[in-house]
C-alpha cells in the first residue's frame, strides 16, 4: 500500500531475503515503488548485536550501502545516574547514516546549516560547526555525491519481485503496507483474514435480509 494514498502498489515484493528487502527499502521510500535517490536513513546496532554475528553482517550491508558512523552512544537504562561517577559506556550504540544527496534538487552543500540557525548563539561547541571550519565542505559534497551515485548506480536499478519470484526462491511470502487495515502478515494469515472478514460481511448482509 502506498503510504501517501493508501492504494494498493500491486503484487510488489523487495526480495527474498531481509538483506535484499532493506537495499530495496532504501532506494523507493514509503510512497510509491518508484526511486527516491535523495534520501536520509538512520540505523543503530548494538555492540552484542555486532558481536554476536548478524549485527556484524548489517554493518557489512550498511557500509557496502554508503552508510556513514556517526555516533556513539550508551543508550543504556542500566546506566544512568550520577554524571560524575559514571562516565564509561558499558553498552555502546553505534549510529550511522545514509545521507543520499544524488538526484532531482540535490543540495549544493548538504553540510551548511541555515543562517537562523548559526545566527543562535550558544555556549556548547557543535562538532558539525568545527567541521565546517576546518573543511572545503563543497568539495567534500561533490566527492561525497559522486560516491553515492557511483553506488546508486551499480546497485540499481530497482528490482521488485511477484509472489511467485519470492515462492521459487524458497522464501515465505509476508504482505506489508501502510495504512492497510491488515499488520504485516505471512500469506496465510492476510488469507485468513480477508476471508474471515468476507464471511462476517455475508453474513451481516444476510441477517439485514431476513431482518427486512
Amino acid at each position: 500500500m502506498s503510504g501517501d494514498s493508501g492504494t494498493p502498489m500491486g503484487d510488489c515484493f523487495a526480495g527474498p531475503t531481509y538483506a535484499d528487502i532493506f537495499r530495496q527499502r532504501i532506494r523507493i521510500g514509503t510512497f510509491s515503488n518508484r526511486d527516491m535517490p535523495n534520501h536520509v536513513f538512520l540505523a543503530i546496532l548494538t555492540a552484542r548485536q555486532i558481536s554476536g554475528g548478524v549485527g556484524a553482517k548489517w554493518l557489512k550491508i550498511l557500509r557496502d550501502e554508503g552508510f556513514e558512523f556517526l555516533r556513539a552512544t550508551d543508550n543504556s537504562v542500566y546506566t544512568g545516574g550520577d554524571p560524575a561517577s559514571n562516565m564509561k559506556g558499558g553498552n555502546p550504540n553505534y549510529i550511522f547514516g545514509l545521507f543520499r544527496n544524488i538526484g532531482k534538487g540535490a543540495m549544493d552543500n548538504p553540510f551548511l546549516p541555515p543562517k537562523a540557525w548559526t545566527d543562535l548563539k550558544s555556549d556548547f561547541t557543535e562538532p558539525s560547526a568545527l567541521f565546517n571550519e576546518s573543511q572545503d565542505t563543497a568539495a567534500l559534497a561533490q566527492k561525497m555525491s559522486a560516491e553515492q551515485l557511483a553506488r546508486w548506480d551499480a546497485t540499481g536499478p530497482t528490482k521488485l519481485l511477484t509472489r511467485a519470484e519470492v515462492e521459487a526462491a524458497g522464501a515465505p511470502v509476508v504482505y506489508a503496507g501502510l495504512r492497510s487495515r491488515y499488520p504485516q502478515q505471512t500469506a496465510k494469515q492476510r488469507e485468513s483474514a480477508q476471508k474471515a472478514d468476507k464471511n462476517h460481511v455475508e453474513q451481516t448482509a444476510l441477517r439485514g435480509a431476513k431482518a427486512a
